[in-house]
């Protein structure tokens, strides 16, 4: 008398998984306030990587190169030995 063990593999491999597919998020970075534009104090006006934009008169600029106003004003760009400088012009009470 004869006793078989028959057991049926599968005829196709696992479909593995891809390399691919991660991505990460938007910085958001940019002007967010432009020339003429209202701001008070402690507003981003530029986020960036790098200084394309220098602090002028009553703007700060953070460890990350953000600028923001100092105090409450109207937003101006001006153009200056190839440097273009953020100012806030303040509001006049």
């Amino acid at each position: 008398m004869f006793v078989f063990d028959l057991q049926l593999f599968a005829h196709k491999k696992g479909g593995g998984s891809s390399k691919n597919g991660r991505d990460s998020n938007a910085q958001r970075l940019g002007v967010k306030r432009y020339g003429g534009q209202e701001v008070i104090a402690g507003n981003i006006i530029v986020r960036q990587r790098g200084t394309r934009f220098y602090p002028g008169d009553n703007v700060g600029m953070g460890k990350d190169h953000t600028l923001f106003a100092l105090t409450p004003g109207t937003v101006t760009f001006r153009t200056s030995n190839q440097r273009t400088y953020v100012t806030v012009v303040p509001a006049v009470a």
